[in-house]
């Protein structure tokens, strides 16, 4: 076992409770994704075990996996009625996020069953523009209005409270129907972008809600590698694919047993670290499919050891930063062939 990702209960555990606390109403959870790469069982049993019974899912597939361990949930399906998923969904008693209106007529059969509906205020993904008819909806049986917030992550910018304001106008067509705004940065802005229903996602798994503030979750997860190799380099040696690390002195270098094909992005060739006996060690030479090179030169690194690649020590986002891209992706980019290790709980 190579490598490993060690998922913390207790932390994921935390995290619900902060975004629950937050939440003027109830308190879902998004484990799409298989929720971020950690396991949606193990995540939908600790949230599950909170009192968590609104759960958020991309596709019917995984809402169709989620259903045979969550059987009381509700559970939400945002991509919402394809023809071939229809019946199953509604045989499983899944609840559609329907988005337009072709998915509306391919639920049609099913109006009796209960659907979301999603309207666009900003984000011109998914949804229906605001001026939707209500009227379109009678005879279905619509149990939750949503919205997306495009630029929560940014609480001061000024789309939020536009967003609000047109959904705002919408709800009065859909009066008594619950409401769903506030993804993980909404719940946590305050409840006029919260709605009856938040849906929090990467904050549960401890990624950080902002863009420009600390972090205020614990961290989940933590990415490890086994030292398989260690290896000195005199001067002017290279390393790596294309040799585009060349030793300055003599220098101890560690393999680590993880690469690209386990989700660690080849971008932090070059520029990554790795921490190694409590000290940051940076990566050199290009990331490889199986193996990544670390100066390990200033540690007593020895063969066997653990290297943090993220972590409580190297925190997810600065790493994603690092690799030019954000927290949801290297977390969902973790290959199946690295072991979950879950602990706590």
């Amino acid at each position: 076992m190579p490598a490993r990702l060690r998922v913390n209960r207790d932390a994921l555990a935390e995290n619900y409770r902060t975004c629950r606390a937050a939440a003027g109403g109830q308190c879902g959870a998004v484990v799409k994704a298989d929720a971020c790469g950690i396991g949606m069982t193990e995540a939908v049993g600790v949230f599950g075990g909170l009192g968590c019974r609104h759960f958020f899912v991309a596709t019917a597939g995984e809402g169709l996996a989620l259903r045979d361990v969550a059987p009381a949930s509700r559970i939400y399906v945002f991509e919402g009625a394809l023809p071939e998923t229809a019946q199953p969904m509604a045989q499983a008693g899944l609840i559609p996020v329907i988005n337009h209106a072709q998915q509306l007529a391919t639920w049609a059969p099913y109006r009796h069953l209960q659907m979301a509906v999603h309207v666009d205020t900003g984000m011109n993904r998914l949804g229906f523009p605001p001026a939707v008819a209500a009227e379109q909806f009678r005879g279905f049986s619509v149990s939750l209005l949503m919205t997306h917030l495009a630029c929560a992550d940014d609480p001061d910018n000024p789309s939020n409270a536009n967003q609000v304001r047109q959904f705002a106008a919408v709800t009065r067509g859909f009066p008594s129907i619950p409401t769903s705004i506030g993804n993980s940065a909404g719940n946590l802005i305050g409840s006029p972008y919260q709605g009856d229903l938040v849906r929090p996602g990467i904050a549960l798994y401890g990624g950080n809600p902002w863009s420009k503030r600390p972090n205020p979750m614990q961290p989940v997860l933590t990415l490890e590698a086994r030292i398989v190799q260690l290896r000195d380099v005199r001067p002017g040696e290279p390393v790596g694919y294309g040799g585009t690390w060349r030793s300055k002195g003599t220098r101890r270098l560690a393999v680590l047993g993880l690469g690209y094909a386990d989700g660690l992005p080849r971008r932090l060739s070059n520029c990554g670290q790795a921490v190694v006996r409590g000290k940051r060690c940076p990566i050199v030479g290009r990331v490889s499919m199986d193996l990544t090179v670390v100066d390990v030169t200033d540690t007593e690194a020895a063969t066997g050891d653990w290297a943090e690649l993220f972590g409580p020590s190297l925190p997810v986002d600065e790493v994603a930063k690092a690799a030019d891209t954000i927290a949801y992706e290297l977390l969902t980019g973790i290959s199946p062939r690295v072991a979950r290790v879950y602990e706590g709980g």
